[in-house]
């Protein structure tokens, strides 16, 4: 059963943003690069267990989870976990459970310092 058209039915989901950061040598340096990506999906809390799992849960002032059909990293080929930029906060992703198979990821992450906060 494919439920990418429940976690991105308009009624249920949200609009949020995906940063995947990579790069490339260039001249022998690294140029690091920042893609957005515009998706759709059911953002809401992680339950007590879910936090338990993720290494920065206890210290972190706010957690979400994400439902979605777009394909969510962590620790991607340049070594940075997606972050999701959602009501003006950016969130990293700490764990991603990819159930493909079904056509969707869930991913938890968790609120980042408020430096690095941008505005939507």
């Amino acid at each position: 059963m494919n439920l990418a058209g429940v976690v991105s039915n308009s009624h249920m989901s949200q609009t949020v943003t995906i940063f995947r950061k990579g790069g490339s040598w260039v001249g022998g340096r690294w140029q690091p690069t920042e893609v957005s990506i515009t998706a759709r999906g059911v953002v809401d809390v992680p339950d007590p267990t879910e936090l338990e799992q993720v290494p920065e849960g206890d210290r972190q002032k706010g957690a979400i989870r994400l439902y979605t059909a777009t394909p969510v990293m962590l620790t991607n080929t340049s070594g940075t976990s997606d972050e999701i930029l959602w009501r003006g906060n950016r969130y990293r992703v700490m764990q991603v459970i990819p159930y493909a198979d079904y056509g969707y990821y869930k991913a938890i992450a968790v609120k980042m310092d408020p430096a690095t906060e941008v505005s939507s």
